[in-house]
């Protein structure tokens, strides 16, 4: 019950959870449907992917959740890394993604927390323990808990772009780019 484990929570539909600040109004024009599109506008009320300040709206909305409701502490240098000091809890949030560390009750804990306010897919949880998940994937980043360490395996898309990008796409792999010495060598 007290070992660690890593939780996963994606938030779905995250920056229409997020209120728009009616000091600074967001409007969006009406589609062609509408029969007031060539006069009037839309008012949102909540935020919209697409929208300028959508991503600062839902940070602002999660990030009041997590300190004010749920009393985490927000990082200063890394405003998106959050602790809770006395459960013992570190989470970071990327877009829409939850990733937290912690024992099995706390982080079950803050996954109710979570769900109350969002709706939220939860991923696998993992862990040491032999009913704890192995490997988990996470900004299309693959999570695997090791024996003696947890592996974080690169994106393989940014791989591709990479060696497009270098102009390495027709080069032949080596398993390790070095001379071999030859006899006359030694």
């Amino acid at each position: 019950r007290d070992r660690t484990q890593f939780s996963f929570v994606d938030v779905s539909r995250a920056y229409f959870n997020a209120r728009t600040d009616p000091s600074d109004p967001c409007y969006v024009q009406l589609p062609q449907e509408d029969p007031d599109h060539t006069n009037m506008c839309g008012y949102l009320l909540r935020h919209m992917y697409g929208t300028r300040r959508a991503a600062d709206g839902w940070q602002e909305d999660y990030s009041t959740m997590l300190v004010q409701e749920l009393g985490f502490t927000q990082g200063i240098s890394c405003p998106n890394i959050f602790r809770h000091d006395e459960r013992g809890i570190t989470c970071t949030v990327h877009g829409d993604d939850f990733t937290s560390c912690g024992s099995k009750d706390n982080l079950d804990w803050m996954e109710r927390e979570i769900g109350k306010q969002y709706e939220i897919t939860i991923g696998p949880r993992l862990g040491p323990g032999k009913s704890d998940a192995k490997e988990a994937v996470v900004l299309n980043r693959v999570v695997r808990w090791c024996e003696d360490a947890i592996e974080w395996e690169a994106d393989p898309r940014q791989v591709e772009r990479l060696v497009a990008d270098c102009g390495l796409a027709e080069s032949r792999p080596v398993t390790t780019p070095v001379l071999l010495a030859s006899h006359q060598d030694l």
